[in-house]
């Protein structure tokens, strides 16, 4: 196949080619207007007879036949086999697409990834990313190899090593849920798709088709496909997640609150406070007073106590004189 105008890549699927990939220091496409004819169009032929037979079915046995896209960043690693939708041969396939950018709260108000992880793999973080990453480490640990489409320095697997260890092992890592726990990154692009077909060829443009590529009409609607991809409106919708209950909103409901039903404002709880504080000051102000009036009563009377001890001795020795 000769596709100049793509980057090849490999995937669960195999060899891929990437479209506006701007790797190998290319310059990013751009379009000035959006709708059909202002992106990608492309005429594929899938080669159905090369297909290769199936003779059982297996978990990984297709029985389909076309090619599978998927929209994504060129910051984001391709994960076609999960993400991809098909497009089928013998249509037309028109793709619109709109950029979407999602922006999370960090913990603990949400659940993204907030830092940036840094991997051998990938300059930056994706779910995608994440979930690559952790595959490739799981295998070369468990099988000592990698599959085609896995970054590393390992050898790649074997076709033995693909049947009797790699796929069985990415299957019980899918089971195990708690292993490639991959957060949501805090700032997210994606691109939401609509898709519409028509069929081809139309009746006129048969015999023109079968003279262009020296097909049969039977093969070009078997084998040929047109993807065309494109933008709808050259903006961008932004979904942001914000905190449900912040301390200015808290604040501002309960002044509301309280000037709605018993008409108080700012003034009337520094009133309030005020009045509680004068009151507390006369409390402790008339605690003070009254124990010092009960320290001045004790002293009192412990002086006329002594006076009282000191004088009957004196009357007792005076008396007794007197009898004798």
């Amino acid at each position: 196949m000769d596709f100049t105008c793509g980057t090849i890549v490999f995937t669960r699927y195999g060899k891929c080619y990437m479209f506006n990939s701007g790797s190998d220091d290319k310059p990013l496409l751009t379009t000035v207007q959006g709708g059909t004819g202002n992106g990608l169009e492309i005429m594929l032929d899938i080669q159905q007879d090369d297909y290769l037979p199936v003779w059982g079915e297996a978990e990984d046995t297709t029985f389909e036949a076309g090619i599978r896209v998927q929209l994504h960043t060129q910051s984001e690693p391709p994960f076609v086999h999960e993400l991809g939708f098909g497009v089928a041969p013998g249509f037309q396939t028109f793709v619109s697409t709109q950029e979407q950018r999602l922006i999370y709260l960090p913990p603990p108000w949400g659940d993204c990834q907030a830092s940036a992880v840094n991997t051998d793999f990938f300059p930056s973080y994706s779910i995608t990313a994440c979930r690559i990453d952790c595959e490739t480490r799981y295998l070369v640990e468990n099988c000592n190899c990698r599959m085609v489409h896995m970054p590393g320095d390992a050898h790649y697997c074997t076709p033995e090593q693909y049947k009797e260890c790699a796929e069985p092992t990415l299957a019980l890592l899918a089971e195990m849920n708690n292993n490639c726990l991959c957060k949501t990154p805090c700032y997210l692009t994606r691109y939401n798709k609509e898709l519409s077909m028509v069929k081809i060829p139309s009746r006129t443009s048969a015999k023109y088709l079968e003279k262009k590529f020296n097909k049969t009409e039977k093969y070009i609607s078997e084998n040929i496909l047109v993807l065309d991809v494109f933008f709808e409106a050259l903006n961008y919708e932004t979904i942001e997640q914000k905190k449900a209950y912040e301390v200015a909103g808290l604040l501002g409901d309960i002044g509301g609150q309280m000037g709605l039903f018993i008409g108080a404002s700012i003034l009337t709880i520094l009133e309030l406070f005020d009045y509680l504080y004068e009151v507390m000051k006369d409390k402790l102000m008339g605690l003070t007073s009254f124990k010092k009036g009960e320290e001045e009563r004790s002293h009192d009377d412990n002086v006329v106590t002594l006076s009282v001890n000191l004088d009957e001795p004196l009357k007792q020795d005076s008396s007794s004189s007197q009898l004798n």
